[in-house]
């Protein structure tokens, strides 16, 4: 089977890549980048247009300059003997959160796509970090996207004990008075 993710799981740690699929859209970047480049000419002058071209190419590039070396090259890492949370990139590593403050991992829906949050509670602030891209809702049924529910997803929570809490909703129309 493939390894997607690059994820490895031992007894005292997780780690994975949440982004390592995630590509820039150079096509969709450039078609706009010489869109506005164009209408740059047309409306204004010259030298003005010159100016925006250089900024509007140096954005782009810094774009796939970060997808390509920064965001596809970031790994978390949960360790049990440091108890903690760790995000790598290229720049070092960052202490995120405690383990033993996480409380929840669940789904955030958006129109068309969603992605799973890690949820921690520190002195009564609930803090929410994300621990994957978004998933477009078509894509449910990639390789990918099974993996990461069926494998990442349930040793993550048996990893940091959380328990499921199972909501029993019921019609009271139903329920005789005690």
């Amino acid at each position: 089977m493939q390894q997607y993710y690059n994820f490895t799981a031992s007894s005292t740690e997780i780690s994975y890549d949440p982004y390592w699929y995630e590509r820039p859209n150079i096509t969709l970047n450039a078609s706009i980048g010489i869109f506005l480049l164009v209408l740059g000419f047309l409306i204004l002058s010259f030298k003005e247009a010159i100016y925006i071209s250089a900024i509007l190419i140096s954005l782009l590039f810094i774009n796939i300059y970060y997808f390509s070396k920064i965001k596809n090259r970031t790994r978390f890492v949960f360790n049990k003997t440091d108890d903690m949370f760790y995000k790598t990139t290229p720049f070092g590593k960052k202490k995120m959160i405690k383990l033993s403050a996480i409380s929840d991992i669940s789904t955030k829906s958006k129109l068309k796509s969603f992605y799973y949050i890690l949820y921690s509670k520190n002195n009564d602030v609930i803090k929410k970090i994300r621990l994957t891209a978004n998933i477009k809702n078509k894509n449910q049924n990639n390789p990918e996207v099974r993996f990461l529910e069926m494998e990442i997803i349930p040793k993550l929570e048996s990893f940091l004990d959380l328990d499921k809490k199972t909501l029993l909703f019921f019609n009271s129309e139903n329920c005789a008075p005690i």
